[in-house]
């Protein structure tokens, strides 16, 4: 079984700033059950990644602090509401798992309100609207991309006859 440590000691100074500034700190832990049960009830199933990010953030909004990213505007918060994400939404982790493979929880919404789902070996997707989008390859690197908007946004899946947003470069 894999050990997950959120390196939040690895993360930029701005960046834990806006943490602080959201009510975060070292240490912070709350119980990550008032999420995990009810949505498991749904079908989802917790792994000990999401169970650690909640513990560390659940109920936590931070604000952006880039509003510009490179091929997005980054003018929501992210919220970590598991529930918000989530229930009543399970069939869209389905869809995830089917499309991407691994095994999604959800942890939060970002922009558009759309479903943040974190895999059980740390990647990070959002959802919604007919879009799958990357926002990191480990949980920190989604906190960088969504609050500090240091990267362009990658669209993984998109619907049939929906096109990419954003959209890709021509190469």
């Amino acid at each position: 079984m894999t050990e997950f440590v959120i390196r939040f000691d690895l993360l930029n100074r701005d960046l834990l700033g806006a943490l602080g500034a959201a009510g975060w700190s070292a240490g912070r832990a709350v119980d990550p059950a008032q999420w995990v049960v009810p949505l498991e009830r749904e079908g989802y199933r917790a792994h000990s990644l999401a169970e650690e990010v909640l513990s560390a953030l659940g109920g936590i909004s931070i604000e952006p602090i880039s509003r510009a990213g490179p091929n997005f505007a980054n003018d929501e918060p992210y919220n970590f509401d598991p529930i918000a994400a989530g229930a009543g939404q399970y069939e869209l982790a389905l869809e995830i798992e089917s499309v991407l493979g691994g095994s999604y929880f959800p942890i939060g919404e970002w922009l558009s309100y759309s479903s943040v789902f974190l895999e059980s070996e740390g990647r990070v997707v959002a959802t919604g609207m007919g879009w799958i989008w990357e926002l990191g390859a480990t949980f920190e690197d989604s906190l960088e991309l969504a609050v500090c908007a240091n990267r362009p946004l990658l669209c993984l899946y998109s619907d049939p006859g929906l096109d990419p947003w954003p959209p890709t470069e021509s190469r």
